[in-house]
């Protein structure tokens, strides 16, 4: 289960990474050091490799389509990879719990805002679970999650 919620990123580049499946991986040459050169964007949005020498060399723009991604166990960005990390239920507990922790100790201004999104299909999925209502099925919800140290319960 996963829950979405205000995160702060940083360093992220974006790198699509294949997964093992992919059917159209991505051929990186690596020649074991590194030569000091980096990517700049042009001004049409083209990609340059520019060198220690300022010698730019136009790269070439991966091309996969529809297909290929729906073919695929899935390609994931480092954005991706943080958000499904910090969004973990052990990510949660784990900040409920240090949350806990710093309002007993009397630091409860140093306890960080937590805030959970549920989605709409997942109210209705329980409400034909257990055959009660979704708004039941919210407020439940939200007094189990208010329970849990959780601030803020949205509907997403």
């Amino acid at each position: 289960m996963s829950f979405s919620g205000g995160l702060r990123l940083t360093d992220l580049n974006d790198y699509i990474t294949p997964g093992q499946e992919c059917i159209k991986p991505v051929q990186v040459k690596k020649t074991g050091r590194s030569n000091g050169s980096h990517i700049k964007v042009g001004d049409g949005g083209d990609y340059f490799e520019v060198t220690k020498d300022g010698e730019e060399t136009k790269l070439e723009a991966a091309s996969i389509t529809l297909n290929d991604c729906l073919a695929c166990s899935g390609c994931v960005t480092s954005a991706e990879t943080v958000l499904i990390t910090m969004q973990s239920h052990t990510e949660l507990l784990s900040v409920l719990d240090e949350n806990r922790r710093l309002r007993e100790a009397g630091n409860g201004d140093q306890a960080k805002k937590v805030v959970v999104t549920v989605a709409p299909q997942t109210r209705a999925s329980l409400a034909l679970k257990y055959q009660i209502s979704t708004l039941s099925v919210a407020k439940r919800m939200t007094a189990i999650l208010k329970a849990m140290g959780v601030d803020y319960v949205l509907d997403s």
